[in-house]
């Protein structure tokens, strides 16, 4: 990059944020011939505010989380699985013949 006699066009993905310099840059070449510059940029955050409100956060298997107040977070896991049996009994389904005369 340093011996580049033209500069690169680039295309930013985003912009860098004002008052913010990159602490770590990355190049790397693809098999392709694609060029890909990652900048690690440190950004100051701002505390959020405390709230008085507090609640515990259990996580199971059963259900994905249940909170102290009760509520239960089901896990999707599952049904992705049923999914998929749904689909192969439906499957099943539509290729047996109907006895309706």
């Amino acid at each position: 990059m340093a011996k580049c006699a033209q500069p690169l066009t680039i295309r930013w993905s985003r912009d860098i944020p004002e008052g913010s310099e990159p602490s770590n840059i990355t190049v790397k070449l693809s098999p392709s011939g694609r060029w890909t510059v990652s900048l690690l940029v440190d950004v100051p955050i701002e505390a959020l505010p405390e709230s008085p409100n507090q609640i515990g956060l259990d996580l199971g298997i059963t259900s994905l989380a249940v909170l102290s107040n009760g509520e239960k977070i089901i896990n999707p896991k599952s049904f992705k699985a049923k999914r998929r049996k749904l689909r192969k009994v439906q499957k099943a389904l539509s290729r047996k013949k109907s006895c309706e005369s």
